[in-house]
């Protein structure tokens, strides 16, 4: 499959309707709306970079799990699941992602093995199905858990490690953007004062 005819057909989800900040102020709001281009994009390019049929990026603020913003791309084999935009709760294996300082790579076996592993709890019936996951936690350098970029079916065979090292240059470049936007909030917050 081309990369053009991939995004073709690609699907990329609304985001979940969760507010990113309880009372935003102005320099919030840029912060928000530059983070959801951010996840935006990082869920389309790790599907289309890996060559997976699932991706999804998640915002968690400070560990609030009411507050997430998640975004999902989907191949068209998950067209079913295209408007799919239920908030992640924090559960099983997703909290246990943000605690993590690399990345993991699970065939689908290894994932059902894992004391982590829930089956998306009351969401499982709703949920696009994985297969397989490759997932890590979006850090700042000071080891700020941001949220979290994964992945799940793999267009042929398991994420290997090729896989892997192409997903952590794109970690790294969420990680750094959201960083770098953070801080600029930061900035502008303190001239205001």
């Amino acid at each position: 499959m081309s990369s053009e005819n991939v995004f073709e057909a690609n699907s990329l989800g609304p985001a979940t309707s969760n507010s990113s900040m309880p009372t935003p102020d102005s320099f919030d709001q840029d912060f928000i709306d530059e983070a959801n281009a951010i996840l935006k994009n990082a869920a389309e390019l790790s599907r289309v970079l890996v060559g997976a049929h699932q991706s999804a990026a998640a915002l968690v603020v400070q560990g609030d799990w009411s507050t997430i913003r998640k975004y999902f791309s989907l191949s068209e084999k998950y067209a079913a699941w295209a408007h799919y935009n239920v908030p992640a709760t924090g559960y099983g294996s997703h909290s246990w992602m943000l605690t993590q300082p690399g990345i993991v790579r699970l065939t689908q076996t290894e994932l059902e093995a894992h004391p982590q592993w829930r089956n998306f709890g009351r969401e499982s019936a709703r949920h696009p199905p994985m297969r397989g996951w490759l997932a890590g936690s979006i850090r700042g350098k000071d080891g700020t858990s941001w949220g979290l970029l994964q992945l799940s079916d793999k267009y042929e065979g398991d994420f290997d490690h090729r896989d892997e090292a192409a997903f952590a240059r794109l970690l790294a470049l969420t990680s750094s953007a959201l960083e770098g936007h953070w801080l600029t909030r930061n900035v502008k917050q303190a001239r205001r004062s």
